[in-house]
């Protein structure tokens, strides 16, 4: 029973990893754009 339940959450991380692939990529996209129009995103340190 252990390896079917590995597997099985390994097969649910893999999902969610490749569902939230296209979001990480739109985030990162709007973030650079910010970035080049010279938005602070962060609080300076």
């Amino acid at each position: 029973m252990t390896p079917a339940l590995l597997f099985s959450r390994d097969c649910i991380i893999y999902s969610v990893n490749v569902w939230l692939l296209p979001v990480e990529c739109v985030f990162n996209i709007i973030e650079a754009e910010l970035a080049r129009r010279g938005v602070q995103l962060y609080p300076p340190e």
